[in-house]
């Protein structure tokens, strides 16, 4: 697992290696985030520590410009914070989807306890996403629209399966998906769930008769109400 920390204090990384060290932890050190941005694509890393004190002009677009690359589920983002972070940062820092915030005492065991928790929780989540699949019945009431990005043409399909994580969909009209092809981005779709709507964004994995879909940058309180509706419909795992 590749970390990438962005902070002044490079004394930081023997504390980081050994809280995740269960984890097989390679930890890159930069201490000019413009730089660190610069290599997000290349290092691909799985978490980014980023020191909110060391930066605080810096974190907000550096967690943009990852968040426009890489997912919530596909780099944890980690923001670590003084006494003087104050509640409308930590608003922002929701709004821009930061994972976790975290205090500075990464040398603290209580700290590092955290830190191995979040990491621990977000690769038990991805695992439960990938693995539990949800086929609607007909007394469902799920159901998928999105535009066709390349034909702005309005594309009603029914739900084959569906997780937290992504859904498999059947177009109503297949004539209405040309174009579509794998990794396109659906930036306007809506998700029927019951009574309840969602917008959402979603990428193409996988096109034939059906198309595979996964949610890209969705918000926290959507990807609640998804979970909560299917877990009200699927026994839980043994």
């Amino acid at each position: 697992m590749t970390v990438m920390l962005v902070s002044e204090s490079a004394e930081l990384r023997p504390y980081i290696q050994e809280s995740l060290s269960h984890r097989d932890t390679d930890v890159i050190c930069y201490d000019n985030p413009i730089k660190a941005m610069d290599n997000l694509e290349e290092i691909e890393p799985q978490i980014v520590l980023f020191s909110a004190t060391d930066y605080p002009r810096h974190w907000k677009p550096f967690i943009a410009y990852l968040r426009n690359t890489f997912s919530r589920r596909e780099t944890v983002f980690i923001l670590t914070v003084n006494n003087s972070f104050d509640d409308a940062e930590a608003e922002k820092a929701e709004y821009l989807q930061v994972n976790a915030i975290i205090t500075e005492a990464l040398s603290n065991e209580e700290t590092a306890q955290r830190l191995r928790g979040i990491v621990t929780r977000y690769y038990q989540s991805l695992d439960v996403r990938s693995a539990a699949r949800y086929m609607p019945s007909r007394d469902d009431s799920i159901r998928c629209i999105f535009t066709n990005p390349y034909t702005f043409r309005l594309v009603c399909c029914e739900i084959i399966d569906i997780s937290s994580g992504g859904l498999l969909a059947r177009p109503i009209l297949p004539e209405e998906t040309s174009r579509i092809d794998t990794y396109a981005i659906i930036t306007a779709a809506s998700l029927l769930l019951g009574a309840q709507i969602a917008s959402i964004k979603m990428k193409v994995v996988r096109v034939s008769d059906s198309i595979a879909f996964e949610y890209v940058d969705m918000p926290l309180d959507t990807e609640q109400m998804i979970s909560s509706y299917l877990s009200e419909r699927m026994p839980p795992l043994s």
